[in-house]
């Protein structure tokens, strides 16, 4: 019940908007519509990463910290606020931004690749939901090592390229990644270490009231930002499907392929991400290859 009503809370802060069924962790996922899994995470050691652990393990580290998250090309030129400072440093902005004036700037902390600062921290479960989904991702990659007579240990390749797909956010409230969809067919799910996060998805063939063309063509219009009410009701939006959730910590979402998300930080938070590739998606992890090949011939030339 208490499961239910948390999701309930989440659809609720958009009128209209579907609430995202929920599980308790090792539970089947189908890979059709997002799934917030909730409950222990066993034997899984991000779960014990928290506020505090970054600050006393990782506070001297320089990190990138973004006024748009995702920058799309359309931003390029644009007088996007960049700026780097510690991690440190940036945590305690974001507790400050609690009280703060609200003409200050928002700046997000997004896709920080911990793994590959620190591959200690790493082990073969970081990406694994055991019993909920069943990620390919790293035979895929042994496979491609193999198959395209790469130099060097298969495994020792693939979990590389692995750890790139597993990042970290930390965010001050308020903190927003637009709507978006992943690259190469991924999935993916992100768990909530700290804080709370409100999500928001919308299926594939959505993509025409999200990020609708111009009328007579000449590009598109402006991406829907799905807590704007204004903008929900313009006509271009009118009628979008949303699904809603809000994620506490210990909690994942799960995001099939080709969904479009967006998030926004209720409070401090600290989420870690992972995309995947499993059966019904592994056949772009042989496309990526191929583009690369293709790639590759045609500088050569």
């Amino acid at each position: 019940e208490a499961a239910a009503s948390q999701a309930d809370f989440g659809a609720s802060l958009l009128p209209g908007a579907l609430p995202v069924p929920r599980a308790p962790h090792g539970s089947a996922w189908d890979g059709k519509a997002p799934l917030v899994l909730t409950g222990p995470r066993a034997g899984w050691a991000p779960r014990e990463w928290g506020w505090g652990w970054f600050g006393e393990r990782h506070g001297d580290e320089p990190v990138l910290c973004k006024q748009r998250a995702p920058i799309f090309d359309e931003d390029r030129g644009d007088s996007t606020l960049i700026a780097e400072c510690s991690l440190r440093e940036y945590m305690r902005y974001a507790e400050e931004m609690e009280t703060a004036p609200e003409e200050l700037p928002l700046l997000y902390m997004n896709g920080w690749d911990l793994f590959e600062s620190h591959p200690c921290l790493w082990d073969a479960s970081i990406d694994q939901i055991p019993g909920s989904i069943t990620n390919l991702s790293t035979a895929a990659y042994v496979a491609m090592h193999k198959r395209f007579r790469l130099s060097g240990d298969s495994l020792e390749y693939a979990t590389g390229k692995v750890r790139q797909l597993c990042k970290v956010f930390i965010g001050c409230r308020g903190a927003i990644t637009r709507m978006h969809t992943d690259n190469h067919r991924a999935h993916a799910w992100l768990s909530q270490l700290h804080g709370h996060k409100l999500y928001v998805a919308a299926p594939p063939g959505e993509g025409r009231r999200i990020h609708p063309r111009r009328p007579g063509g000449g590009g598109r219009l402006p991406r829907l930002d799905p807590l704007d009410a204004s903008q929900r009701a313009a006509p271009q939006h009118a009628g979008v499907e949303l699904w809603a959730t809000v994620l506490s910590p210990g909690e994942t979402i799960v995001l099939p392929e080709g969904w479009w998300h967006y998030a926004a930080s209720l409070s401090p938070t600290v989420t870690l991400m992972c995309n995947f590739w499993d059966q019904s998606n592994v056949r772009a992890v042989e496309d990526i290859f191929t583009e690369q090949a293709a790639r590759a011939l045609d500088e050569q030339r």
